[in-house]
Protein backbone atom coordinates (compact mmCIF):
# COMPACT_ATOMS: atom_id res chain seq x y z
CA UNK A 1 0.00 0.00 0.00
CA UNK A 2 1.32 3.45 -0.88
CA UNK A 3 1.74 5.83 2.07
CA UNK A 4 -0.85 8.56 2.14
CA UNK A 5 0.44 12.13 2.10
CA UNK A 6 -0.15 14.37 5.09
CA UNK A 7 -2.07 16.74 2.83
CA UNK A 8 -4.42 14.00 1.64
CA UNK A 9 -5.10 12.85 5.19
CA UNK A 10 -5.73 16.36 6.56
CA UNK A 11 -9.26 16.95 7.71
CA UNK A 12 -10.89 20.33 7.45
CA UNK A 13 -10.31 22.48 10.53
CA UNK A 14 -12.70 25.21 11.59
CA UNK A 15 -10.19 26.76 13.99
CA UNK A 16 -8.82 30.09 12.78
CA UNK A 17 -6.17 30.77 11.53
CA UNK A 18 -5.94 27.24 10.16
CA UNK A 19 -9.24 27.15 8.28
CA UNK A 20 -9.31 24.61 5.50
CA UNK A 21 -6.94 21.67 5.26
CA UNK A 22 -4.19 21.90 7.85
CA UNK A 23 -0.88 21.97 6.05
CA UNK A 24 2.51 21.25 7.57
CA UNK A 25 3.96 24.46 6.15
CA UNK A 26 1.11 26.50 7.66
CA UNK A 27 1.61 24.77 11.00
CA UNK A 28 5.33 25.58 11.00
CA UNK A 29 4.56 29.22 10.17
CA UNK A 30 1.99 29.31 12.96
CA UNK A 31 4.51 27.80 15.39
CA UNK A 32 6.99 30.55 14.52
CA UNK A 33 4.29 33.19 15.08
CA UNK A 34 3.28 31.63 18.41
CA UNK A 35 6.91 31.49 19.55
CA UNK A 36 7.12 35.23 18.84
CA UNK A 37 3.92 35.88 20.81
CA UNK A 38 5.46 34.01 23.75
CA UNK A 39 8.78 35.89 23.49
CA UNK A 40 6.93 39.22 23.35
CA UNK A 41 4.72 38.19 26.29
CA UNK A 42 7.71 37.13 28.36
CA UNK A 43 9.37 40.49 27.67
CA UNK A 44 6.15 42.19 28.78
CA UNK A 45 6.08 39.96 31.87
CA UNK A 46 9.65 40.91 32.74
CA UNK A 47 8.68 44.57 32.47
CA UNK A 48 5.60 43.95 34.62
CA UNK A 49 7.70 42.27 37.35
CA UNK A 50 10.32 45.02 37.23
CA UNK A 51 7.73 47.82 37.32
CA UNK A 52 6.02 46.27 40.34
CA UNK A 53 9.34 45.74 42.12
CA UNK A 54 10.36 49.37 41.42
CA UNK A 55 7.04 50.72 42.71
CA UNK A 56 6.81 48.39 45.72
CA UNK A 57 10.39 47.29 46.58
CA UNK A 58 9.53 46.06 50.09
CA UNK A 59 6.14 44.57 49.35
CA UNK A 60 4.73 41.51 51.17
CA UNK A 61 4.42 39.76 47.79
CA UNK A 62 5.72 40.19 44.28
CA UNK A 63 4.99 39.02 40.75
CA UNK A 64 7.41 36.34 39.58
CA UNK A 65 7.95 34.19 36.49
CA UNK A 66 7.49 30.50 37.24
CA UNK A 67 9.64 28.28 35.04
CA UNK A 68 7.55 25.16 35.37
CA UNK A 69 5.70 23.75 32.37
CA UNK A 70 2.30 24.86 33.59
CA UNK A 71 0.34 27.37 31.57
CA UNK A 72 0.44 29.95 34.37
CA UNK A 73 3.55 31.90 33.53
CA UNK A 74 3.39 34.71 36.13
CA UNK A 75 2.23 34.35 39.73
CA UNK A 76 2.33 36.21 42.99
CA UNK A 77 4.86 34.94 45.50
CA UNK A 78 4.52 35.94 49.12
CA UNK A 79 7.64 37.29 50.77
CA UNK A 80 9.39 35.19 53.37
CA UNK A 81 10.62 38.32 55.17
CA UNK A 82 9.92 38.28 58.90
CA UNK A 83 8.45 41.78 58.76
CA UNK A 84 5.50 40.30 56.87
CA UNK A 85 4.92 37.54 59.40
CA UNK A 86 5.93 34.68 57.15
CA UNK A 87 8.83 32.29 57.38
CA UNK A 88 8.37 30.68 53.99
CA UNK A 89 7.94 31.72 50.37
CA UNK A 90 4.62 30.64 48.94
CA UNK A 91 2.54 31.33 45.88
CA UNK A 92 -0.53 33.38 46.65
CA UNK A 93 -3.64 34.04 44.60
CA UNK A 94 -4.28 37.75 45.03
CA UNK A 95 -8.04 37.32 44.59
CA UNK A 96 -8.22 34.31 46.92
CA UNK A 97 -8.53 34.34 50.70
CA UNK A 98 -4.81 34.73 51.44
CA UNK A 99 -4.47 37.43 48.79
CA UNK A 100 -7.45 39.35 50.09
CA UNK A 101 -6.03 39.22 53.63
CA UNK A 102 -2.80 40.60 52.20
CA UNK A 103 -4.68 43.37 50.33
CA UNK A 104 -6.65 44.26 53.47
CA UNK A 105 -3.39 45.16 55.25
CA UNK A 106 -2.50 47.95 52.82
CA UNK A 107 -3.85 51.45 52.12
CA UNK A 108 -6.70 51.67 49.56
CA UNK A 109 -4.54 53.61 47.08
CA UNK A 110 -1.84 50.93 47.12
CA UNK A 111 -4.52 48.24 46.92
CA UNK A 112 -5.84 49.70 43.66
CA UNK A 113 -2.32 49.70 42.18
CA UNK A 114 -1.94 46.06 43.15
CA UNK A 115 -5.27 45.20 41.55
CA UNK A 116 -4.17 46.95 38.37
CA UNK A 117 -1.01 44.82 38.36
CA UNK A 118 -3.15 41.73 38.98
CA UNK A 119 -5.40 42.60 36.04
CA UNK A 120 -2.37 42.98 33.75
CA UNK A 121 -0.92 39.69 35.06
CA UNK A 122 -4.18 37.82 34.44
CA UNK A 123 -4.48 39.13 30.88
CA UNK A 124 -0.82 38.38 30.16
CA UNK A 125 -1.15 34.83 31.53
CA UNK A 126 -4.22 34.23 29.39
CA UNK A 127 -2.48 35.39 26.22
CA UNK A 128 0.64 33.36 26.99
CA UNK A 129 -1.20 30.21 28.04
CA UNK A 130 -3.35 30.14 24.90
CA UNK A 131 -0.30 30.69 22.69
CA UNK A 132 1.73 28.04 24.56
CA UNK A 133 -1.08 25.47 24.38
CA UNK A 134 -1.55 26.00 20.66
CA UNK A 135 2.21 25.72 20.19
CA UNK A 136 2.35 22.47 22.19
CA UNK A 137 -0.53 20.96 20.21
CA UNK A 138 0.86 21.97 16.80
CA UNK A 139 4.33 20.71 17.71
CA UNK A 140 2.87 17.43 18.99
CA UNK A 141 0.94 17.05 15.71
CA UNK A 142 4.09 17.66 13.64
CA UNK A 143 6.07 15.21 15.81
CA UNK A 144 3.38 12.56 15.26
CA UNK A 145 3.53 13.08 11.49
CA UNK A 146 7.34 12.81 11.61
CA UNK A 147 7.06 9.55 13.57
CA UNK A 148 4.63 8.12 10.99
CA UNK A 149 7.01 9.06 8.17
CA UNK A 150 9.96 7.50 10.01
CA UNK A 151 8.09 4.19 10.42
CA UNK A 152 7.08 4.25 6.77
CA UNK A 153 10.65 5.03 5.71
CA UNK A 154 12.67 2.92 8.19
CA UNK A 155 10.22 0.30 9.40
CA UNK A 156 9.49 -0.51 13.02
CA UNK A 157 12.11 0.01 15.68
CA UNK A 158 14.11 -2.97 16.83
CA UNK A 159 12.29 -4.90 19.50
CA UNK A 160 8.78 -3.85 18.43
CA UNK A 161 6.43 -6.81 18.87
CA UNK A 162 5.49 -8.54 15.64
CA UNK A 163 2.58 -10.92 15.87
CA UNK A 164 2.71 -11.68 12.17
CA UNK A 165 -0.96 -10.85 11.90
CA UNK A 166 -2.54 -9.18 8.93
CA UNK A 167 -4.84 -6.37 10.09
CA UNK A 168 -6.31 -5.45 6.69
Amino acid sequence: MTPQSDEAAAAVFDEAPLKGPLRVREARERIAALEQVIRDGEAEGTQLCEAFQAQFPKAPAKIVRYNDRSLTFYRWRQSSARRWGSNKTTAVNLTGDAGQRLLARMPATARQHWLNYERRRVYLNMRLSIAAYKLYRLQDWLDALDAIKAIERDGLVAGAPDNNTDCR
